[in-house]
């Protein structure tokens, strides 16, 4: 027979109530520790236009956004979260005082291959901190990231620290094109994962002109050379010179202008060849760079000087690693690694994650850093440093699984309040009332169990207390209070009950 049910959407997961439940303590532990440091929430539309994404986020996660056109609108489910914060600044918080410091929670959509820790439907969990462009800046929000991890009593985590501004400011000074430039920023940590020749195959892609194995020959480089050097209208008669004289003709006064323009054109255009193999040489050396930060600081130096770089665009990671020495950080969790790029296109300083060794591959479970031009580019009124970051929750809740940390704790359930008779039930419902208002989470039998049915299930779902009422213990005003772990018994006025509980709870 043709079954009626349907099916879970590939990729996404349901979330049980076991699950639930831990991922919301770790949840409220991460929030607790941004308010803190003086963060406070805001929460964002799932949907948002598509243009806001597509302006700076970064061609892997505009690739897997879910985009959709409805009654004549480009719209998608948000792929992350930072442009969305902003986009509520620009929208709702530009004339507050500066700095913002902001926190948010909830899903973000992107279509990814399913497989353990990584989802198409998944939570972050971040702050921003808007208006601040210092080192001190950068740091507390290290600092916040790290205090999370803590918080939830994370163990085997690493903090990794790395700068985009560092390549970014080599790319500028070979003048590589933009589209060149931001191919090799997306690239850094390809490189490092996949090797250089894995990028050149890919630059030959998107730039066919570049072969490192077949430079220019060097009559052809001489001949370009010449025709870049003369004024348009000599360059345009030496080409149209030049075909002639191979009894090349061009016929009709448009298509020959247009054909020339175009050859010109090409010829002018500067070979990106010698800059980009000299960025790919700096890339592979630079990104080699990993580990303890006075070490990498020391080795970068060195490099920057062999390549003619000044040593100055070091010294905001001197100054970040200043910066958190205050904090008395355990130091042998955290490396700097100039080789670490991330894949958003709008960070444009400091760059951060967060590892951790339980979970594989698929290890990174916090990331964020300074995008320091966002704010202008999604249409802001004035140039606004700001710098942030977001967990994974679920990666983060898989990690602390793998530590034996994520288990529940007592179960959800206080007490199970169990009436022997129906007549027993009102006096059953006034008493899970008392406890209730007392703060403790009661269950009531709804099913007519027996007292050795309700017994085995307090068991089985770990609830520490049972209350049993019979009609001699509704007569009395009494109950049987039997606390599971060591199946004692007590008789009890029923107005004792939660003093009872809380004194076994102390000496447990």
């Amino acid at each position: 027979m043709p079954s009626n049910r349907v099916e879970r959407v590939r990729g996404v997961n349901d979330v049980l109530p076991r699950d639930y439940r831990a991922m919301r303590r770790i949840e409220d532990k991460l929030t607790e520790t941004f308010e803190l440091f003086a963060y406070v929430p805001l929460d964002m539309p799932v949907i948002e236009h598509t243009d806001l994404y597509l302006k700076k986020s970064g061609e892997e996660i505009i690739a897997r956004m879910y985009d959709f056109h409805y009654r004549n609108r480009r719209l998608c489910l948000r792929p992350e979260m930072t442009a969305s914060v902003i986009r509520a600044y620009i929208d709702n918080l530009q004339n507050e005082p500066l700095p913002l410091r902001l926190y948010y929670s909830g899903p973000v959509f992107r279509y990814e291959k399913p497989q353990k820790a990584r989802y198409r439907q998944f939570t972050q969990v971040g702050v921003e901190l808007i208006g601040a462009s210092q080192a001190i800046a950068d740091a507390e929000v290290i600092r916040v990231a790290y205090a999370g991890l803590e918080a939830t009593g994370l163990r085997d985590f690493r903090l990794v620290i790395g700068h985009v501004g560092i390549l970014a400011r080599f790319l500028e000074n070979l003048k590589i094109d933009n589209r060149l430039r931001t191919f090799l920023l997306q690239n850094m940590e390809a490189m490092q994962k996949r090797g250089v020749e894995y990028v050149k195959d890919r630059l030959s892609q998107i730039y066919p002109a570049f072969n490192a194995e077949e430079p220019n020959l060097p009559r052809s480089q001489r001949l370009t050379e010449l025709l870049q050097q003369m004024e348009e209208t000599e360059a345009r008669l030496a080409i149209l010179d030049f075909l002639q004289s191979i009894n090349i003709k061009i016929e009709g006064n448009r298509d020959s202008d247009e054909i020339i323009d175009r050859l010109l054109a090409k010829i002018r255009r500067r070979d990106q060849t010698p800059g980009l193999q000299q960025a790919l040489r700096f890339m592979d050396e630079i990104g080699k760079l990993s580990g303890a930060p006075v070490e990498v600081l020391r080795e970068a130096e060195k490099i920057l000087e062999g390549f003619g770089i000044e040593r100055a665009v070091l010294d905001t990671l001197r100054g970040i690693v200043g910066a958190l020495e205050p904090y008395e950080l355990q130091w042998d969790r955290i490396n700097l690694d100039l080789g670490l790029s991330r894949g958003l296109q709008y960070y444009t300083g400091t760059i951060f994650e967060v590892h951790h060794g339980g979970l594989g591959e698929e290890r990174q479970l916090c990331g964020g850093g300074r995008y320091d031009d966002l704010v202008t580019t999604l249409g802001g009124l004035k140039d606004i440093p700001a710098t942030g970051f977001s967990y994974g929750l679920e990666r983060l809740h898989l990690a602390l699984e793998s530590e034996g940390q994520a288990s529940q704790q007592n179960g959800a359930v206080n007490v199970l309040v169990a009436a022997i008779n129906e007549d027993d039930y009102p006096y059953a419902i006034q008493t899970a009332e008392t406890l209730r208002k007392k703060g403790l989470r009661v269950e009531v039998d709804v099913r007519h169990r027996s007292v050795k049915s309700n017994l085995q299930y307090a068991d089985k779902h770990n609830i520490p207390f049972t209350v049993l009422i019979g009609s001699a213990e509704r007569e009395k005003g009494e109950v049987v209070l039997r606390a599971m772990a060591t199946r004692e018994e007590y008789h009890i006025q029923q107005a004792a009950v939660y003093e009872r509980i809380t004194e076994l709870n102390h000496h447990a």
